[in-house]
């Protein structure tokens, strides 16, 4: 996180990745109100100039790689993780061997 970005990128990356995290109701989500809450709250108007909104920023972008990367690592455990245990014929196949055949036909 060497650069912040533009705010808005910031936040709709954010509300992207809440909708990722929530499902398909995702608005009524209190997190996607306390985003939008915050994000309102601390926005530059030409009355006041908020200086906590570097601050808050910060903390979007930090929350935001947070769930990226949740949903990064459970996709990445989904992928590879193991399916449990294998039989010897599947191993075998795995490494490019075979195994010898039962005499009698029973293999």
């Amino acid at each position: 996180m060497a650069a912040l970005g533009a705010p808005l990128r910031t936040l709709r990356a954010l509300l992207r990745e809440i909708r990722h995290a929530a499902g398909r109701p995702y608005r009524d989500s209190p997190a996607y109100r306390h985003v939008l809450a915050a994000f309102r709250a601390h926005r530059v108007t030409s009355e006041k100039l908020c200086r906590a909104q570097q601050e808050l920023h910060f903390q979007a972008a930090t929350y935001l790689c947070l769930l990226r990367s949740a949903r990064q690592h459970a996709a990445l455990h989904r992928h590879y993780h193991g399916r449990g245990e294998r039989s010897p014929q599947e191993v075998a196949g795995l490494v490019g061997f075979r195994l010898p055949q039962q005499p009698g036909g029973k293999g």
